[in-house]
């Protein structure tokens, strides 16, 4: 492998361990009810992060594609430092409100950015076909990350919080390292660099959607993971407390988080042995009906086999991520890469932003079981429906 190449992505890894070191990941819900928030407060302060997702994620992808992915990727870490400086010094709604929406920021310049990043450095040098394997690895050493972030964030927040939001600060500093030794690949540009910003956004954004409106193949496929993707964030969210109404003790629940996160590296390590093997819309239509199925057993099964439930779910989803990211990679070009990606972002934080609170008022007046069936209906509605436009979309193409 060129030299070039191998020290890009090496830079790569590097900055996406050091990057997912937020040791606050499974503490900052505590950490706020320890601050006097209630959990309505919590509420607001998740939906405010969400909220600036959905006004941010394309213009901040916009800018990852005209100014180029290493400016994307610094603005996010310098804003993740200030996340953690906000948590550090906050001691009112209004200020927990500001930490997460910069937070929610900082996300959306880093989303996509490492990704397209990645693409153009391995099409520079003809080596597109490794993209599933290398996005794998970028995944497994985020789950390593994260998982080993989790059970350091609980050690230093024994000893003091101030030890969890300065090991952020810390660990955002040293990723600004790697991401400085980056080589920003040649990009295609579809406007000339001379045309005023807001019309570059313009044609940017409009590009994306003739993209969307063209590129019918991957409607489903977006819809699919969009759905998928929010429901297992709502499973995770909400997993820790209906753990705890199942009676599991604090200290398993961490343990079956963590080890969720430790699976996870092998499975997106294994991804692209997955799609050597078939058909991307075979794994979509198999992989889909797998995940309904294990959702189905997470509902009416015994407490074991709920968490045994859980870890498949998770599972499924951290295996089909690199391979849908390939597929979508493989279907777009490299000038407006980051500003799709951020355009599926951008949708699934609104999908959360909805399904979030409704959840939580289905718990609230029907119960978990009624409002993990109800979003189990919603999800075979969609596959359903998917697998209909599908069948349809072949048909017309034979004739």
């Amino acid at each position: 492998m060129d030299s070039m190449l191998t020290r890009n992505i090496r830079f790569l890894y590097i900055y996406t361990f050091v990057a997912q070191l937020f040791f606050d990941r499974a503490l900052w819900v505590i950490y706020l009810s320890d601050k006097g928030l209630s959990m309505s407060d919590v509420g607001i302060a998740e939906a405010l992060m969400h909220l600036s997702v959905v006004l941010f994620e394309i213009p901040t992808g916009m800018i990852a594609d005209m100014y180029g992915r290493k400016v994307s990727l610094f603005i996010g870490n310098v804003l993740s430092v200030g996340y953690g400086s906000f948590m550090l010094i906050s001691d009112s709604l209004s200020l927990f409100g500001l930490a997460l929406a910069t937070l929610g920021v900082a996300m959306t310049f880093q989303s996509g950015a490492e990704e397209a990043l990645a693409y153009d450095t391995l099409k520079e040098k003809g080596q597109e076909h490794q993209y599933t394997r290398i996005f794998g690895n970028f995944t497994a050493l985020s789950l390593l990350s994260l998982s080993l972030a989790k059970l350091t964030g609980g050690w230093m927040a024994e000893i003091n919080w101030d030890f969890v939001y300065g090991g952020i600060i810390a660990s955002h500093l040293l990723a600004l390292i790697p991401i400085l030794l980056l080589h920003e690949p040649k990009r295609e540009l579809s406007i000339p660099e001379h045309k005023r910003i807001t019309a570059q956004w313009r044609s940017q954004f409009s590009t994306s959607l003739s993209i969307w409106k063209d590129a019918k193949i991957i409607h489903i496929p977006v819809i699919f993971f969009i759905m998928v993707i929010s429901s297992i964030v709502v499973l995770t969210f909400y997993g820790q407390e209906y753990f705890t109404r199942l009676g599991l003790s604090a200290p398993i629940i961490g343990a079956i988080f963590t080890l969720e996160g430790l699976i996870g590296v092998i499975m997106a390590k294994v991804a692209h042995r997955i799609e050597r093997k078939w058909t991307f819309f075979t794994i979509v239509h198999y992989g889909y009906a797998l995940y309904l199925s294990f959702f189905l057993l997470f509902i009416i099964t015994p407490v074991w086999a709920i968490v045994l439930s859980f870890l498949v779910l998770s599972q499924l989803v951290t295996l089909f991520e690199p391979i849908f990211s390939h597929f979508i990679q493989q279907h777009i070009s490299s000038d407006i890469r980051s500003t799709f990606f951020s355009m599926i972002s951008v949708a699934e934080s609104f999908a959360i932003m909805i399904l979030f609170p409704a959840f939580g008022v289905m718990i609230d007046t029907i119960g978990f079981v009624n409002g993990f069936f109800i979003l189990f209906l919603l999800l075979t509605i969609v596959f359903i429906s998917g697998q209909f436009t599908l069948r349809k979309s072949q048909k017309q193409s034979s004739v």
